[in-house]
């Protein structure tokens, strides 16, 4: 054999098998997921989606290319408040410690400005706090990588991985936040033991003024006087405040957010809160993830570029309708809020149900390859929007569980009680069907009619209760279909698996009683 011969043998053999680096993090404590306002929601997202967007630079920056989050067009730096997913997956071996790093300084990077403004702004010296603020820099976050030679073993690794919970939390003392109640109350004097009453007062009222001098006392934009929180808490809400933001990065803040933060409690109008998810992603991802390589990775940016582009074409559609604002959709997940326009045109039941109709159809028309489902509240002007927030989620998660590609609506009412129904999507327009006793229908018809005969057959227990062992849904089915018709009727006894989440006649029942509440609440023209 000739040295030439030799020396050629190598690349003869077959090439090295591509590795792939999927990643995600989260917080050690629960200061992202736990939200009183509309502005923890947006600063959550922020935090979430600047972290992310460290860490793809980082690795673009470093020659790998990576899958997902996709590109999608968008300017690089438009991506960062888009609400890019904080699960990465990367073409190559990216070794953790880079990735530790990009997350380390993407962090630091917030708390710092967030720790500057406040000591320069409030003039508070940092002797008294420093220690707490560097804890927190240093152990916010848990990270997790998964690698693997294909994309679903890269996956399955990460899952694994992330069973093995590695991680620190911060040390405190004294009263716990307001907010999660799971850390200390942030104060100038927070590093000493003890806590001064006078003195955590003062710098709340202080700072809410300051961020807010025109706000009202404890009703301001970004903190009231009233609350206490905890140092993560607390940059959640500043990473919103316009001179904070610009400083971390000049894409970050969202000068159309303010209009949305306060209510009219006087105004007596109600307002939709919307939140939603597609269903069943990490599936679906295993599904592409599965395809032959190089097939796997086509697919899977393939897919995180049409969930991007579907978002952000949505919110621009959302507030170029001035329908109210979106406050994130970047993913597969999004969350806004519809109301009343500065020109005084006053959202109606029937706008919502319509565009809930035309939120289904946007979606399947971006050919994403999962199903949606939502929760949507129809809330009271003086409901608490940490109240509605939380009602946001049971609906949403109330949708998967009955069986995903679904929507619930709840009418959330001043005094907390709330009616909801819970259906397929194609059957909402089922709704715009009804037919009173006059043959009135559309915005003639008088829902009053159904309404009080639901309520005398329920009275009557013609309809029996919920608890009711041996319940019978044939009266119930005979009412929806004299007012919507027989045909309909047929359908939906016939499908009742399909349409109301179960076989037994109480999901029949509920169903039925469901649509006819939310109907005569949001259709009702009396």
């Amino acid at each position: 054999m000739t040295a030439l011969q030799i020396s050629e043998k190598p690349q003869t053999q077959e090439p090295k098998i591509a590795k792939y680096t999927v990643i995600t993090f989260a917080p050690v404590q629960g200061f992202i997921e736990k939200s009183r306002k509309l502005r923890d929601l947006d600063g959550a997202s922020k935090i979430l989606s600047y972290l992310s967007w460290k860490i793809v630079k980082r690795a673009e920056d470093s020659g790998f290319r990576v899958i997902s989050p996709a590109n999608n067009g968008v300017a690089g730096n438009a991506n960062i408040i888009q609400g890019m997913p904080n699960r990465i997956l990367i073409q190559g071996d990216f070794l953790q410690g880079y990735v530790n790093s990009a997350l380390a300084e993407g962090w630091k990077e917030i708390v710092t400005e967030c720790h500057n403004w406040l000591t320069e702004n409030l003039q508070i010296s940092e002797v008294g706090w420093i220690s707490s603020w560097t804890r927190w820099k240093n152990h916010a976050w848990e990270l997790f990588c998964g690698t693997g030679k294909t994309i679903d073993e890269a996956m399955r690794d990460l899952e694994t991985r992330k069973l093995r919970r590695d991680w620190i939390v911060p040390n405190w003392n004294g009263e716990s936040s307001s907010l999660s109640g799971y850390d200390a109350i942030a104060h100038p004097n927070m590093d000493s033991l003890g806590l001064n009453d006078e003195e955590v007062k003062n710098f709340y009222s202080q700072l809410a003024e300051v961020l807010d001098p025109n706000g009202e006392p404890n009703d301001r934009a970004y903190i009231n006087e009233n609350e206490r929180l905890s140092i993560p808490e607390l940059i959640k809400r500043l990473i919103t405040y316009r001179a904070i933001a610009n400083k971390i990065h000049p894409e970050l803040y969202s000068p159309s957010f303010r209009e949305m933060l306060r209510k009219d409690d006087k105004s007596g109008y109600w307002t939709g809160w919307f939140m939603g998810d597609g269903d069943e992603v990490g599936k679906y991802l295993k599904k592409l993830s599965a395809l032959p390589i190089p097939h796997d990775a086509e697919a899977v940016t393939e897919f995180s570029d049409k969930l991007r582009t579907w978002g952000s074409g949505f919110q621009d559609r959302f507030e170029r309708e001035r329908r109210g604002r979106v406050v994130y959709a970047g993913g597969d997940d999004f969350f806004g809020v519809m109301y009343s326009d500065t020109k005084g045109v006053h959202l109606n039941g029937t706008d919502a149900i319509d565009w809930l109709i035309g939120l289904r159809e946007d979606w399947q028309s971006g050919n994403l390859g999962i199903s949606l489902s939502v929760g949507f509240v129809w809330a009271g002007h003086s409901v608490p929007q940490r109240d509605v927030l939380q009602h946001c989620r049971e609906a949403e998660k109330l949708a998967k569980n009955l069986g995903r590609d679904r929507v619930t609506i709840r009418v959330l009412f001043n005094n907390g009680q709330f009616v909801q129904w819970t259906t397929p999507w194609e059957y909402l327009a089922w709704l715009a069907d009804y037919r009173d006793r006059n043959d009135d229908t559309g915005k003639d018809a008088k829902w009053s009619h159904v309404y009080t005969d639901l309520a005398q057959l329920k009275a009557r227990h013609a309809i029996p209760p919920a608890t009711d062992d041996k319940a019978s849904d044939v009266i119930a089915l005979e009412l929806f279909g004299l007012y919507f018709g027989e045909d309909k009727q047929e359908i939906l006894s016939q499908q009742r698996g399909k349409i109301t989440g179960s076989e037994d006649p109480k999901s029949m029942i509920e169903w039925i009683d469901g649509m006819i509440k939310v109907g005569w609440q949001l259709c009702s023209n009396s």
